[in-house]
């Protein structure tokens, strides 16, 4: 997380309405990958890097670890425990809820996650609420995702690391 910058790096847009792919949005892609789909956002005037966009993720989650570092006040988290079943079965509890804000070029948008306290290679995973909310189209083929904004369509590279 970087707080000193406040330009989104790894963002672009163009005034087109409709959201399309193709091979011109594949900059700086090695192939044969199979890398998921891995991008640094602006949240709560942070950007936070590995943040994971998950398709298959019913609910957005944020580490705990990774509020303490952005120093959110524990009045803003949210008491709640519930129970996450990950891809192989095996269960999650959560310790908490927090709605946070996600900044996107010009716009702003509140978030709910379910804070988890544990180890990850992922900061956040950005599931299909944060997705279907913004209308986000993500492809991992080109290692990006696109989204509409008042202005016309917003793409976000995914991070190569």
């Amino acid at each position: 997380m970087e707080k000193e910058e406040r330009t989104q790096k790894n963002t672009s847009i163009s005034n087109e309405k409709e959201i399309t792919f193709n091979e011109t949005d594949r900059t700086d892609i090695q192939d044969p990958h199979h890398d998921g789909k891995v991008i640094t956002l602006y949240i709560v005037n942070h950007f936070v890097r590995r943040i994971l966009v998950n398709g298959g993720s019913s609910v957005n989650i944020i580490l705990l670890d990774t509020l303490k570092r952005m120093n959110i006040p524990k009045v803003e988290i949210v008491k709640r425990s519930s129970v996450l079943i990950g891809f192989s079965g095996e269960t999650k509890h959560t310790v908490n809820d927090i709605k946070l804000p996600i900044y996107i070029e010009g716009v702003n948008f509140m978030q709910d996650f379910c804070v988890i306290d544990t180890l990850s290679s992922y900061n956040v995973i950005l599931g299909r609420p944060w997705i279907h909310d913004m209308k986000v189209v993500p492809s991992i083929y080109h290692q990006c995702v696109k989204m509409p904004n008042p202005w016309g369509t917003v793409k976000i590279i995914g991070d190569n690391e």
